[in-house]
């Protein structure tokens, strides 16, 4: 078993620490590495889109189940797709090439957990396969007022 985080908002708290985190495929249409998956950080420190509402909770999970990818790249691909906040998020591609060739990095820069190397990623995300049950659970910091 490995130790990795998860942040969520207070609102999820007690359905996540009673029921467990379900998977998603928000994004799978990049590709099929975040297909069914939660995702997590291997340290708290390397979510970088925290907000100040949301809570760390530490899971433990096979290690079988991980691959780690570098979320800047597949942010790049959605930015070069989507447009991102520089056309006020109206989802107006800019460079579909673009797009593709950063998925495609994420893609072969993708690893299992136990053959990658930490300082080979700025910002490590890590695919959890499938469901994370409750009791692998636990909330690491307090939950702010």
């Amino acid at each position: 078993m490995i130790k990795l985080y998860h942040y969520t908002t207070k609102e999820n708290l007690e359905k996540i620490l009673k029921e467990g985190l379900i998977p998603t495929s928000r994004y799978e249409r990049f590709t099929e590495l975040r297909k069914d998956v939660v995702f997590c950080w291997l340290s708290p420190e390397d979510q970088k889109i925290f907000d100040e509402k949301d809570v760390c909770l530490e899971i433990e999970v096979e290690e079988n189940r991980c691959t780690v990818a570098e979320m800047d790249y597949i942010s790049f691909a959605m930015m070069y797709k989507y447009g991102g906040a520089k056309y006020g998020g109206q989802n107006l591609p800019i460079n579909l090439e673009a797009s593709n060739l950063f998925v495609k990095l994420y893609e072969v820069t993708a690893a299992k957990i136990g053959e990658c190397e930490r300082s080979n990623y700025i910002t490590p995300e890590v695919l959890v396969k499938g469901k994370i049950n409750a009791n692998h659970i636990r909330l690491m910091s307090r939950i702010r007022k």
